[in-house]
């Protein structure tokens, strides 16, 4: 199928330079367009929130160690360890001047300790900071806790040596430690708690922040737990069996990520918001493509030209293939791929199709009934061959007017299967009554070799881009002897399209293909030409056009 050189348009510019938009249709058109624009962006915005929630939950939020947002409570636990675990090591006379020296040197190496003391029996004997005191344990208090490990822990004990100064006191063996305490909060605000832990009986004792309700076995896994839509990360300091805890909820995940979420749903925002303005838009060119298609037809700017079909043996004209034109009042073209697309995704298909056969019986009734031999052949889709108004147009303007259905060639098009029975039983009852069956573009899209012992097809048309392959070492070139020795085993002719060249023209005749079309013999040309094309190919010598173009 050859198209001649378009100026190609916008389609929609095209049709809205034809014919305005009417101003009583601009007011629903606004709505609508708000309407859409308002839904994708709320849409938009909705599903860039769930996807962010959900890539926080199920990745960001699992990956955090609560070590960065209990930092110093974290450095205070690994400190108390390590510190008791130094101040065992000490080898010096309990409370002796060495003793009290090394003692004061561990304290001074940390950050968050206050003194350290030693102690026998009930009373404390020495501290770091004080030297040699005498203090009873049991002034503390029964501990707040017992440890598995045995140590046990006070909050908020005032000392005699520092009066005003409230610590935490932990006792571990022959050491006591006293901690300055520390209630920091994550940059969310909320404060972070602090758990001790007993593995053996399962306890769990918030000692600061909010009260954690998780076992301890859940804490000391050391893995992030949900509850909801909160989120709970613990860090536990090993062998010390205390763990800080944060809990993060959709307050505490906003105030952490606020900035990267607010941007993603923005962006999901514009994206939703973009994609509705395509899709109406895209809906609206449709719509109006088709409007003004439907109102192209009966105001005439739909016309047919046609593309003479050679003889290759002789080079006279013996058919012409119909071709769908649309001018705009403008003078301007729109492309036929374009509308022909369009009129396919629509009904209108057949309204094109019964346009055709009227024209070419209204404009060729004579040619057609005086040359026995001349051949008109005009594309159908699959829907037409479902349509009783195609059968209908058939019966009228061919038939009732005299033109043998033998002058009529019915173009399967590429671009839509003929998968159906009735489509299929249809094809051979008008083959039946005489009219010749094409297959368009064979060799490309839904055209195979079932179609030729389906289809009762009396002509397959090579497509171009096999004859543009003419001299070249690529498949397709290849592919052509094969194409032309199935159809000649077949007994079915060949149309070959898009011949450009002599080149083309002398392969395709020594290779037995029977016709052929394209610019080298002509373009496509209105009725009152084709007439004449066709009388002075059969008085003359054979027709040749111009060895280019495609």
């Amino acid at each position: 199928m050859q198209w001649p050189p378009f100026r190609h348009l916008n389609l929609l510019s095209a049709i809205q330079s034809v014919e305005g938009t009417d101003l009583k249709e601009q007011g629903p058109q606004v709505r609508t367009s708000l309407i859409w624009l308002v839904c994708g962006l709320v849409f938009g915005a909705c599903v860039a929130l769930i996807v962010t929630l959900c890539i926080l939950y199920m990745v960001i939020l699992p990956q955090l160690s609560s070590k960065g947002a209990t930092g110093r409570l974290y450095v205070q636990g690994r400190e108390i360890h390590r510190t008791f675990r130094r101040l065992e090591a000490i080898t010096a006379a309990r409370c002796s001047p060495e003793f009290l020296a090394a003692m004061r040197s561990i304290v001074l190496d940390t950050y968050t300790i206050r003194d350290a003391a030693y102690r026998e029996g009930d009373m404390v004997r020495c501290s770091s900071g004080a030297g040699q005191v005498l203090v009873s344990v049991q002034s503390f208090g029964p501990p707040l806790f017992r440890a598995v490990s045995g140590a046990e822990t006070w909050r908020n004990i005032e000392l005699p040596s520092a009066p005003g100064v409230k610590s935490t006191i932990i006792m571990r063996g022959a050491f006591s430690l006293m901690v300055a305490p520390v209630s920091p909060q994550s940059r969310s605000g909320r404060p972070i708690s602090t758990v001790l832990v007993n593995p053996l009986s399962g306890a769990v004792t918030t000692i600061s922040g909010p009260k954690i309700s998780l076992s301890a076995a859940a804490l000391l896994a050391h893995k992030p737990a949900r509850k909801g839509l909160r989120f709970i990360s613990a860090e536990c300091v090993e062998g010390a069996y205390v763990c800080y805890v944060q809990v993060m909820g959709l307050r505490e995940i906003w105030h952490e990520f606020s900035l990267p979420i607010a941007l993603l749903v923005l962006l999901g925002s514009v994206v939703g918001g973009s994609l509705s303005v395509l899709v109406l838009q895209a809906q609206r060119k449709r719509a109006t493509l088709e409007n003004r298609l439907r109102r192209a037809l009966d105001t005439n700017e739909i016309s047919l030209e046609y593309q003479p079909i050679v003889e290759l043996g002789s080079g006279r004209v013996c058919g012409a293939e119909a071709l769908m034109r649309w001018t705009l009042r403008s003078n301007e073209k729109v492309s036929p791929t374009a509308f022909i697309a369009c009129a396919e995704e629509s009904s209108l298909i057949t309204d094109l199709t019964c346009f055709a056969i009227r024209t070419v019986s209204r404009e060729l009734r004579s040619l057609l009934r005086n040359e026995q031999d001349f051949v008109i052949s005009i594309n159908i889709g699959s829907r037409d061959l479902t349509d009783p108004r195609f059968l209908l147009a058939l019966e009228t303007h061919i038939v009732a007017t005299g033109i043998s259905p033998r002058r009529i060639a019915l173009e399967l098009t590429e671009r839509q299967p003929i998968d159906t029975p009735d489509a299929r039983a249809t094809i051979r009852s008008l083959h039946a009554k005489g009219y010749r069956i094409y297959i368009d573009d064979f060799g490309t899209g839904y055209s195979n070799l079932a179609y030729l012992g389906e289809l009762s097809v009396d002509t397959i048309k090579v497509d171009m881009i096999f004859t543009q392959s003419v001299g070249s070492d690529t498949i397709r070139a290849r592919l052509i002897p094969s194409i032309l020795g199935v159809a000649r085993d077949l007994g079915i002719s060949v149309i070959i399209e898009g011949v450009e060249s002599e080149e083309q023209e002398r392969y395709f005749r020594a290779s037995g293909a029977h016709f052929a079309q394209g610019w080298r013999y002509s373009r496509s040309v209105p009725a009152r030409d084709l007439l004449s094309v066709a009388r002075s190919s059969r008085t003359s010598r054979p027709l040749h056009g111009p060895a280019g173009g495609g």
